[in-house]
This record gives C-alpha cells, sequence and structure tokens, in this order.
C-alpha cells in the first residue's frame, strides 16, 4: 500500500453506500496491509455530493453532470492521486468526467469486469438499478470478454430498486431484502449463473457480510484495486 497517495471518492449516490466503503477500505487496511497507527492507513477525501437523482430520473443527467465535475475539479486541486466514484449508474458520466480529471481516475465497472475475469467465470447474472441495466454499462464493458451478462426478470428489478430506496432513506425492509435475497438464490440456478454482479453499491450493504465465492460485490472488489495502486 502506497503511503504517499491520496485516495479521492465521489460518494452521496448514496451517502450510506459512501459512508460504508471508507469504513471498508480503513478495514482492508488493518486486515490485508496490518496497518495499525494513524501514519499506516490511506488518506482518503470523501466528497459525498448531494447530487439530484439522476439514477432514477435520467432528465436530471445534465445538472448532476455539472455538479460533478466541480467536484472533481476540487478534489484534483486537494491533490487526489487517484479518484473513484462510489456508484455504478454514476458511470454513465465517467468519460465526461475523466476527460477533465488531472489525476487517475479508477472505474468501478472495469474493475468489476477484470473480477469476474480472473474468477474464470462465463455467464453472470447482474443486479443492479433500473437505469444502470437499461445503459447497458456492464454488458458493454463484457463484449470482448466472452462472458455473458444476463438481467434479472422485471420482477427482481423492481425488488432490487425498492431495497436501493431503502439502503438510501436507511429505512430499509428486512422482509424485501430476505426476498431479495432468495430471488437471488433462484436467478442462479435458474439461469445456471456462474456467478452475481452486486451491481450498485446499496446492495452491498445488504447482502450478508461474508458472501459466497459466485457474488462479486463492486465495493469489495473497487477497495481492492484502489489499496493496491
Amino acid at each position: 500500500m502506497n503511503k504517499g497517495k491520496i485516495i479521492g471518492l465521489i460518494g452521496g449516490m448514496g451517502p450510506f453506500a459512501g459512508a460504508r466503503f471508507c469504513t471498508l477500505l480503513l478495514e482492508k487496511s488493518v486486515s490485508d496491509f496490518g496497518a495499525k497507527n494513524c501514519d499506516e492507513f490511506p488518506e482518503i477525501v470523501l466528497n459525498s455530493v448531494p447530487v439530484p437523482d439522476f439514477i432514477s430520473d435520467t432528465k436530471k443527467l445534465l445538472e448532476a453532470e455539472a455538479m460533478l465535475v466541480s467536484r472533481i475539479k476540487k478534489l484534483n486541486m486537494f491533490g487526489c492521486t487517484t479518484i473513484a466514484m462510489v456508484c455504478n449508474t454514476g458511470h454513465i458520466l465517467f468519460p465526461q468526467l475523466s476527460k477533465v480529471s488531472e489525476s487517475k481516475m479508477v472505474s468501478l465497472i472495469d474493475t468489476v469486469r477484470d473480477k469476474v475475469v480472473a474468477s474464470k467465470f462465463k455467464k453472470v447474472g447482474l443486479l443492479a438499478t433500473k437505469t444502470t441495466i437499461k445503459s447497458n454499462l456492464f454488458q458493454k464493458a463484457f463484449l470482448e470478454t466472452g462472458i455473458h451478462v444476463v438481467n434479472p426478470d422485471n420482477q427482481t428489478v423492481e425488488l432490487c430498486e425498492k431495497v436501493i430506496r431503502g439502503v438510501i432513506a436507511n429505512t430499509n425492509s428486512e422482509t424485501l431484502t430476505n426476498k431479495l435475497l432468495i430471488k437471488t438464490d433462484e436467478f442462479i440456478k435458474k439461469q445456471k449463473l456462474d456467478g452475481v454482479i452486486l451491481g450498485c453499491t446499496e446492495l452491498t450493504l445488504v447482502f450478508p457480510k461474508i458472501k459466497p465465492k459466485n457474488i462479486i460485490d463492486c465495493l469489495d472488489v473497487l477497495s481492492d484495486k484502489l489499496l493496491m495502486i
């Protein structure tokens, strides 16, 4: 782990996922790198941006883009050596944001793809927001890998959306979460999947902390990447 780096994070989409990601970076600094003293942890700058809800309303995309571009510039001014966005759907704007960043920007989508490739999976399912699924962010990233990305049925997508909204508002229902866990298991068996991508940072907060190897947790994968750079 490079002590001289400053990790910049664009969060707030939603806020609890961004906060959890910071905690995850610190936990892994201890478990994977043996950090004990304050000066052995990475420097982290989290900008939890109260961005307009373009995740469900793409009409707000331009307003969100303007806000995020200004935050990227601020993280550059702060001296961040690496910047990542703690939101899958937000990667619709990744090309525009990476163009204005002077620092290296790490794509969450590409990082997940690389993890799936390394896992030698051939067919994976995707749990994500409606906007992420409609944008084909993951399908595009996997185009040249030979790996087939399968979207869930509409009922599962709607259930994901409700769970995600609950996490953002910190009012998540245990009943809905349990339904989603059952649906995910059915999804894996019905489609004969090698694994499932948790393609929304909120979903990682409701799945069991110790996940089966066939569950690809986007926050877990991104934290590994940022600490290793």
